[in-house]
């Protein structure tokens, strides 16, 4: 009798439960709270990297995978291999004069050539891109004796000295050279111009330029800008590869840079993320200014196998991604476009989404994991407040234009059962469709789920980088 009256204790309290509180009894779970009414920043877009003097005309279909599959609206590119074989000896002694026989004869050579067909491609195809300088610069810009440089660098036993304050109107003459035979000889378009990349992972990657320092380099490049009638380009800055380094506070104190900044810019392939950057961001005079994570990814590039495709490049890296996105990041750069040689490595590397040997172009599984993000998620979007309860699990939420909802997750382990509840004072759509990237598949449409009293549950795989998206989404 005791334990009729147990039995029927218990079924009473389950049907006195809400639905939603019986489910979580019979299976375990994860939960996302979605609330449209909490919104934060404005997404600029999505973006690859590539080093342009290995475009190629077999690329052109390539890219317009990139644009047309992917989503990708905004590239970062390198428009040339090693900056110290561009200007090896100084070719005048004013930096107030340019020597257009010396640049002429530099910037029509076949590495600047081929650079100068990929922008051109690309702004057929209607983007505008990035121009991004890496590699050091000539010694003869170089300070006589180094000093320790006051932040974290990659190489400690480098003992690259700074450039001279008195050289940097003589850097800024050299890059704008650049731009100005792009503009006026080229009559290319392009918006945004990154002049160093990671000086504080010198000497290969970039310049030794330490924080304190940066703007008023900076500065030397907007009066050449200003110059030369080109101050409508946009710079980008710092580039940093250890984002825990602060050039931030130093750039934002300079007004005459922040005029010409389009955005502040990071790197990185780990945990850290750009969210003590954007802090600093908010709590000054400049709280508007986007932030970008214009290099992502993962650099275990060698460890060609599967397990490694999946684990490091299909989930870690897009885990990255989100995290930048959930930490306040405005726009995404994920590193690299394809297959190249890396002077700076002085090897053949393998971070491409496409595989890029023997001049055979395919996606890897990784292109799919990224197009879970990329290709829902638009230009303009809105991230909205996503809170993931559960193991393993990262979320990022967005309204597109005209308040399309997008819930973009990576799952590395935990339930496989998720509970997404939706909070909202506008209308939510009846349905949401599934697009799932997994170990078996690649960005494919799982099914259509329906939204009942603002609650929509799925079922995952163990590992899964995923897709919401209203059920009236036009896929391509």
């Amino acid at each position: 009798m005791r334990v009729g009256f147990f039995t029927f204790w218990i079924w009473a309290m389950l049907v006195a439960m809400p639905i939603a509180a019986q489910k979580e009894v019979a299976v375990a779970s994860s939960r996302v709270i979605v609330d449209t009414s909490q919104r934060f920043q404005t997404i600029d877009g999505f973006g690859l990297n590539f080093t342009a003097p290995y475009f190629r005309d077999d690329q052109k279909a390539m890219f317009d995978r990139f644009i047309d599959d992917l989503g990708v609206t905004m590239f970062r590119v390198v428009p040339y291999l090693v900056a110290s074989d561009w200007e090896t000896t100084n070719p005048n002694s004013s930096s107030e004069v340019m020597n257009w026989e010396y640049y002429d004869n530099r910037y029509s050579s076949p590495i600047f050539e081929a650079t100068w067909n990929a922008v051109r491609y690309l702004n057929r195809r209607g983007i505008q891109p990035e121009l991004a300088m890496m590699g050091p610069v000539p010694d003869w810009m170089l300070a006589d004796s180094s000093t320790p440089p006051k932040h974290d660098v990659c190489a400690p036993e480098s003992k690259l000295p700074p450039m001279k304050p008195s050289m940097y109107p003589e850097f800024a003459k050299e890059m704008v050279s650049m731009l100005r035979y792009a503009r006026s000889h080229e009559h290319l378009k392009f918006q945004y111009f990154s002049p160093f990349n990671e000086t504080d992972c010198y000497p290969n990657e970039g310049p030794r330029i330490d924080p304190a320092d940066a703007p008023a380099i900076l500065d030397a490049l907007i009066e050449r800008l200003r110059k030369e009638g080109l101050d409508d380009i946009r710079l980008i800055a710092p580039d940093n590869a250890n984002i825990a380094n602060d050039y931030t506070t130093p750039i934002l104190q300079d007004r005459k840079v922040m005029r010409q900044l389009g955005a502040l810019a990071y790197h990185s392939y780990g945990d850290q993320s750009v969210g003590s950057q954007v802090a600093r961001v908010h709590s000054s005079a400049y709280p508007n200014t986007h932030v970008w994570l214009s290099e992502y990814g993962d650099l275990n590039d060698e460890d060609k196998t599967e397990e490694n495709e999946w684990t490091s490049y299909g989930l870690a890296s897009n885990r990255r991604a989100l995290t930048a996105l959930n930490q306040g990041a405005n726009g995404l750069f994920y590193f690299n476009a394809f297959d190249d040689y890396e002077e700076c490595m002085r090897r053949l590397t393998y971070y491409g989404l496409y595989h890029s040997a023997d001049q055979v172009y395919y996606p890897r599984k990784r292109y799919y994991a990224v197009r879970q993000l990329y290709h829902f998620v638009h230009p303009g979007a809105t991230r909205i407040s996503a809170i993931a309860k559960g193991e393993k699990l990262t979320v990022s939420a967005f309204e597109n234009a005209g308040n399309d909802l997008v819930i973009v997750g990576v799952k590395e382990g935990g339930p496989n059962h998720i509970q997404i509840s939706l909070r909202s004072s506008a209308h939510l759509p009846d349905h949401l469709d599934l697009y799932l990237t997994s170990r078996t598949v690649n960005c494919i449409k799982q099914g259509t789920f329906p939204v009942r009293e603002n609650l929509v549950e799925i079922d995952l795989p163990d590992e899964a980088v995923f897709t919401l998206v209203a059920s009236d989404h036009n896929d391509k």
